[in-house]
């Protein structure tokens, strides 16, 4: 239930819609880091990702860590995955998107460290703004957009605020989702790949 603290956003709607997902997605049941909370049990959102009425949104990429999971920020990690036959990891594995919002002024959780996270191959999501990062120079999501006018979907990563963004150049970053429709410049859909 989203608790909101302040009566001029009652009209908030929710940043991420499943529109095919009956049988493609599922909302996993996840803990938020303990990096989440301060000793008192307040709640601390990270530094580098995006806030909105000082919180996160829904939308934003999440990466596990252990059994919990934490804003993906697309950077690069170093480790050996157990099973994997000695590959390195080298950047964050996208887990899914946030399905709630996450303390602030807008808040699903209270005093709970229970998300939802969204995640599943081929199903599609529509995405309000601010719930992906548009405004990026150099990799404006628009202009690539525009290019791709052929038909062909638009690769997105995890930003650095864990946003959904293209990146022109995306150097060794996962993919997280397929743009396949851009309807105006406050909505999208995405193809989830993870």
């Amino acid at each position: 239930m989203l608790r909101v603290k302040n009566l001029s956003h009652k009209y908030q709607k929710r940043l991420i819609r499943p529109l095919y997902a009956q049988t493609q997605a599922t909302p996993y049941a996840a803990v938020l880091d303990d990096s989440f909370r301060n000793v008192d049990g307040s709640f601390n959102l990270p530094g580098s990702a995006y806030k909105l009425y000082n919180g996160l949104v829904p939308g934003t990429v999440m990466t596990r860590v252990g059994e919990k999971v934490t804003v993906a920020t697309g950077a690069n990690v170093a480790g050996t995955p157990p099973g994997v036959g000695g590959a390195n990891i080298t950047t964050q594995k996208p887990f899914g998107l946030l399905a709630n919002f996450v303390g602030g002024d807008l808040d699903d959780l209270g005093d709970e460290n229970y998300v939802g996270v969204w995640r599943g191959p081929d199903s599609v999501f529509e995405i309000l703004a601010p719930g992906f990062d548009e405004s990026t120079a150099g990799d404006s999501l628009s202009a690539a957009w525009a290019a791709s006018s052929t038909g062909f979907p638009v690769p997105l990563y995890a930003g650095t605020d864990g946003r959904l963004r293209y990146y022109a150049t995306p150097a060794n970053r996962q993919l997280v989702a397929w743009l396949i429709e851009r309807p105006t410049a406050s909505r999208i859909v995405v193809d989830l790949v993870v």
